[in-house]
């Protein structure tokens, strides 16, 4: 690679130049302070012209000086934040790490993603949506029981036990608890089964199914919550699946959608396999690359280590935007 590139770091604990320790966060973000600082070194290694940010200010500001964009900046105080990077990289004309902004916007919107499933031959389950200023019908368009959560966005926030509303009136409440917190809703029908985690990456340009990654809960229907991903809370087991049936059917499954979303750096694609089989849940661009997560464990089981992994995707992605 071209170790004189200037690239730009920016996430939320993006540490300044120069750190050796990861920024203090509370509890719940300890996890992505330390993720944070850990791809801040990789960068730093290889790229000494490196600059760190904790928001978009220094891409307006250095705009001119930037060759490379390498966002992790996935929540932020407004609305469609996991689109904004993107964008403005867009409009300054600077490459950068994920996809274009109508992809990232697909994956971000549940209901549109599940819309993008069905095209592709992707069982999901009956779902509605219910925006912020949308009244919920009295009777329900399906039998329960639901799945109540957030129409955008990711890292399960607002997601818990009491996520599954067993009767309609459930799903009223729960449905007004995240409108009172300015959330648009999406209510799926309530699947009994086990969660999937299918991370994908690219390979000279030429997608790449990871093993699938079977993450199994101690809560009610298998919930995995905003505080377990970031080991806040205990009950969440991760193990890569062998079963080459389901590893196949995963497999096919995760191709005819990454073929259809291309092109894309990495991404992650979630399913739950039941009595009905699998179904699709919703997929992840730009998604968690902390030493903890789904993906990092599955590439670790081909043999792949953590740092080979960044910079296979930071490669990739400055091929596929002809920089390298």
């Amino acid at each position: 690679m071209n170790h004189s590139l200037k690239l730009a770091f920016i996430a939320k604990y993006a540490p300044p130049l120069g750190s050796t320790a990861p920024v203090p966060a509370i509890r719940e973000n300890a996890v992505y302070s330390k993720y944070h600082y850990d791809i801040y070194s990789i960068l730093n290694r290889h790229f000494p012209n490196l600059i760190t940010g904790t928001d978009a200010t220094c891409v307006f500001e250095q705009h001119d000086h930037i060759d490379y964009i390498f966002s992790l900046l996935n929540r932020a105080p407004y609305r469609n934040s996991e689109i904004f990077i993107s964008a403005l990289a867009e409009y300054f004309g600077i490459p950068y790490l994920g996809s274009r902004p109508n992809i990232r916007a697909l994956a971000e919107d549940k209901h549109l993603a599940k819309t993008m499933a069905k095209h592709c031959g992707i069982a999901t389950a009956q779902w509605i949506i219910a925006d912020v200023d949308e009244q919920l019908k009295s009777t329900p368009p399906f039998p329960g029981p639901y799945f109540v959560k957030p129409r955008f966005g990711a890292s399960s926030k607002f997601i818990d036990e009491t996520s599954i509303c067993p009767l309609w009136d459930d799903v009223k409440k729960q449905t007004a608890y995240l409108h009172s917190n300015g959330e648009d809703v999406i209510i799926e029908e309530f699947i009994t089964g086990i969660f999937y985690s299918s991370p994908i990456i690219t390979r000279n340009g030429t997608t790449v199914v990871l093993p699938p990654v079977r993450e199994e809960s101690t809560l009610k229907g298998n919930v995995v919550t905003y505080g377990q991903k970031r080991k806040v809370d205990d009950g969440l087991t991760r193990t890569i699946e062998t079963d080459p049936i389901i590893v196949r059917e995963i497999t096919d499954a995760s191709q005819r959608i990454a073929a259809f979303i291309r092109p894309f750096d990495y991404t992650r694609i979630d399913y739950m396999i039941g009595s009905s089989g699998l179904k699709f849940l919703e997929f992840n661009i730009c998604c968690n690359l902390g030493m903890q997560s789904a993906f990092v464990l599955s590439a670790q089981s081909t043999g792949i280590t953590y740092e080979e992994l960044i910079v296979s995707i930071l490669r990739e992605s400055l091929s596929r935007q002809h920089i390298l």
